[in-house]
């Protein structure tokens, strides 16, 4: 069990890291603590009338379900952050048809969501510097989790105070993509098809340690610590496609 902390500690411990796998760990630690049993971040830069979208991390969300929202750019149906950015006060995910009249497009998502069985959560907007605006979701999985105005509104500070520090950390645009090399994102398709480090070796006939060090410098380009994250990494950030259950 996580102990809870609070909100003048979690920032210091955001101040602290320069490494984004460090605040994401930290922020999905106190979220949990919170009760809160699934997170995802939705990242949009907008500059000079441009978006650039910087990919979606998630926490506790079922991967099959994580390839489907990415793979099938289901952001382009997904109701949700575009309510959050228009309202100052978050809300529950289920109230998303209540808050707006919706395209049928965007209904249908709300009932491939139900349909999910992810449950309810809560749908938080955040804001940086230069419009680097984001989205929060925070779910409560099967709890019958009903937070109060006080507590929504400290999950709503927490939720700020990350992407501040993800801003500042961000700053110079250089984590903005990773440069990965022909080789190292035929490794990430393959780490994403679940296959063992041994596995791709064989299938692409190079050594065993060539892969794990390429996998390494995956991770650390990726800033990632894990095969799951960066699978969820490469296909939030464009690296990879999810086309009909295969990624490419």
């Amino acid at each position: 069990m996580i102990k809870r902390q609070s909100l003048s500690q979690f920032a210091q411990q955001c101040k602290s890291t320069d490494h984004l796998s460090d605040l994401w760990h930290y922020t999905v630690d106190h979220f949990t603590a919170c009760g809160i049993q699934r997170v995802s971040y939705h990242s949009d830069d907008q500059r000079d009338g441009h978006t650039d979208t910087r990919g979606i991390a998630t926490f506790g969300f079922p991967e099959d379900w994580v390839c489907h929202y990415l793979g099938d750019n289901l952001v382009q149906v997904d109701p949700i952050p575009d309510l959050a950015a228009r309202f100052s006060q978050p809300f529950l995910w289920s109230h998303a048809d209540q808050i707006t009249e919706l395209m049928p497009a965007q209904t249908d998502y709300l009932d491939d969501l139900e349909a999910a069985d992810l449950g309810d959560g809560l749908a938080v907007q955040v804001f940086g510097p230069n419009m680097r605006h984001a989205y929060v979701g925070m779910g409560f999985g099967h709890r019958n989790l009903d937070p109060s105005p006080e507590q929504v509104f400290e999950l709503q500070c927490a939720a700020q105070v990350a992407h501040i520090r993800y801003c500042e950390i961000t700053a110079d645009d250089t984590l903005a993509a990773a440069n990965l090399s022909p080789r190292e994102r035929e490794i990430l398709r393959w780490i994403a098809h679940g296959k063992s480090n041994s596995v791709i070796a064989d299938i692409l006939g190079i050594s065993p340690h060539t892969v794990d060090t390429l996998t390494r410098r995956i991770f650390d380009k990726l800033d990632v610590s894990d095969r799951t994250s960066a699978a969820i990494r490469g296909l939030g950030s464009g690296v990879l496609k999810y086309t009909k259950g295969t990624v490419t």
